[in-house]
C-alpha cells in the first residue's frame, strides 16, 4: 500500500469538461503547511457538514488550554495516538494541530470572504454512504484482520520511515517532510484492510460529488466571474488520496446534485 505514494504538495487543476476547474490541493492532515493556490470562487471539503462544529470545539479549547486535544488524542492511543504522539515529538508549533490546519483555515477563509462551500462526504441519513461505511467497518473487523493488526504500531513507523526514506521532501523543512510521512502512514495502516474495490467505490462518490459542487458554483456564481474566466472550485485532498480522487475525476463519473452549505 506504500508503494506509489506521493508528498508532493503542489496544487493540481482538473479541468472538468462541462466547464470550470477543479483545484486540488494536497495538505497533510494536522500539519499547518500548503502550497499558494491562487484565486478560487468556491470551496468543496472533504468532510461532512458536522465536521464544522467539531473544529470550532476544538478551536475554543486550544484557545482556553493549548494542546489539549493534541494531548487527549495521544490517550486514546491506537494508530491515530501514536501517530499524534509521534508529530509531538517533532516539538513545532505548525505540526500536530487541532483542529486540522488546512479544512479548518479554508473553511474560516471561505466563510469570511462570502464563498459557497459544500461537503463531499455525505451525512449520515445517506443511505449508500452508510452502506460503504459500514462494509469498510466490516472488513476491518474479520478475524484475519484482527491478527494481522497486532504490532501494528511497529508497523506504522516502519512505514513511516520507508515513506520519509523513499519520497523526495519538497522544501528543505525535513520535519514538515517527516510530519506527512507520519500520516500517509497512518492512512496506510488504517485502510490497508479495506478492498481496493470499496476504495474506488467511495473515490468515486467523492468524485460524483466534486463534479456537482462544481456544476453548482458554475450555474449559481456565473455572475460574479468574468466571461472568460472559468470557475474554481477549490478541493484540499490529503497528500495520500489525491491520486485515487484523481483517478476517480479521471471517470467522469456522473455529477450529483449537491446543496451547499447554509448559514
Amino acid at each position: 500500500m506504500s508503494e506509489g505514494i506521493s508528498l508532493d504538495w503542489l496544487p493540481v487543476n482538473w479541468e472538468d469538461p462541462e466547464g470550470g476547474i477543479v483545484r486540488l490541493l494536497p495538505f497533510s492532515p494536522l500539519v499547518d503547511f500548503s502550497e499558494s493556490f491562487g484565486e478560487w470562487h468556491g470551496l468543496a471539503l472533504m468532510a461532512s457538514s458536522e465536521d464544522p462544529l467539531l473544529w470550532n470545539d476544538q478551536f475554543k479549547e486550544e484557545q482556553e488550554s493549548p494542546n489539549l486535544v493534541r494531548d487527549a488524542m495521544i490517550a486514546l492511543m491506537g494508530h491515530s495516538g501514536r501517530m499524534v504522539k509521534e508529530m509531538a515529538f517533532l516539538e513545532r508549533e505548525s505540526i500536530g494541530k487541532f483542529p486540522d490546519p488546512i479544512p479548518f483555515s479554508s473553511f474560516q477563509l471561505a466563510k469570511k470572504t462570502d464563498k459557497p462551500i459544500w461537503f463531499l462526504e455525505p451525512d449520515m441519513d445517506d443511505e449508500n454512504w452508510v452502506e460503504l461505511t459500514l462494509e469498510g467497518v466490516n472488513q476491518r473487523t474479520t478475524i484475519w484482520n484482527l491478527v494481522r493488526s497486532i504490532g501494528s504500531g511497529r508497523k506504522m513507523m516502519k512505514i513511516a520511515r520507508k515513506i520519509a526514506q523513499e519520497t523526495s521532501p519538497h522544501s528543505d523543512d525535513l520535519q514538515i517532510h517527516i510530519a506527512a510521512s507520519l500520516s500517509a502512514a497512518w492512512w496506510v495502516v488504517e485502510s490497508n484492510h479495506l478492498t481496493e474495490d470499496l476504495h474506488t467505490r467511495t473515490n468515486q462518490r467523492i468524485a460524483s460529488r466534486i463534479r456537482g459542487s462544481l456544476r453548482s458554483l458554475s450555474m449559481h456564481h456565473n455572475e460574479q466571474i468574468d466571461d472568460e474566466e472559468s470557475a474554481v472550485l477549490l478541493v484540499p485532498v490529503p497528500l495520500v488520496r489525491l491520486q485515487g480522487v484523481l483517478a476517480a475525476l479521471a471517470n467522469h463519473p456522473d455529477a450529483e446534485d449537491m446543496k451547499q452549505e447554509e448559514e
